[in-house]
């Protein structure tokens, strides 16, 4: 009897240990949700690598960079709207997030949406089969950029909740009636789009996995 207690004391343990790794897990080194944020790396079919093209017309990349030599552009036509938008595991490829995780959002822009413009992001959380599970709704920041300098754009999102898989980010810049003068449309860039999000470590990880086989355990000698 002695032997059974001593091992569901060491079974305890392990499942305790796996607890505490769930809280390293949120403290864990950060990377990047979203592929190619500095938009050096042109795409194939599309301006720059891992962002693909919405709206009408008007996202290409613009030499007028932050950091690097490239940054995003968009120019809308009259009447319409230019987007660049990624889902960082469909078309970055990268890892899916990890729920309970506090991303942090953070990007620069530099420009003028347009006389009758306006300049948006909007960031959401979907499953697995591209299901809306949070929505930042559009966040407008015409008012809070120039022409002259870059400025720095940051955004706390929601944890992410269970279900969900990726992040999906759009940068929309529209205008309405130019009538054409030249004064009236507008151009912005956008660059160094950052998603910070946690990175599990291999062995808190694998203590999360053991713990999860220590209930089994425990639940199986019952």
């Amino acid at each position: 009897m002695s032997g059974v207690k001593n091992l569901r004391l060491v079974v305890l343990g392990v499942t305790a240990l796996s607890l505490l790794s769930l809280t390293s897990i949120a403290s864990a080194a950060t990377v990047n949700a979203f592929a190619n944020g500095s938009f050096e790396i042109a795409g194939t079919t599309t301006p720059a690598e891992a962002w693909l093209e919405g709206g009408t017309s008007g996202y290409t990349r613009s030499t007028d960079a932050l950091t690097g030599d490239f940054s995003m552009q968009l120019m809308a036509q009259e009447f319409g709207s230019a987007v660049g938008l990624q889902n960082n595991v469909e078309d970055g490829g990268q890892p899916p997030l990890i729920v309970g995780d506090q991303p942090e959002l953070s990007f620069w822009s530099k420009g003028f949406a347009g006389t009758t413009g306006n300049v948006l992001f909007a960031l959401r959380y979907l499953d697995g089969v591209g299901g809306i599970l949070y929505d930042s709704g559009p966040q407008f920041f015409q008012g809070a950029i120039n022409q002259a300098t870059w400025t720095e754009i940051t955004f706390t999102p929601d944890p992410v909740p269970v279900g969900a898989v990726a992040a999906f980010i759009e940068f929309s810049q529209a205008i309405g009636p130019i009538d054409g003068d030249p004064n009236l449309p507008g151009t912005v860039l956008i660059d160094d789009v950052n998603l910070d999000v946690a990175i599990p470590e291999p062995a808190s990880i694998a203590l999360v996995a053991l713990g999860g086989v220590s209930l089994l355990f425990l639940r199986r000698r019952k």
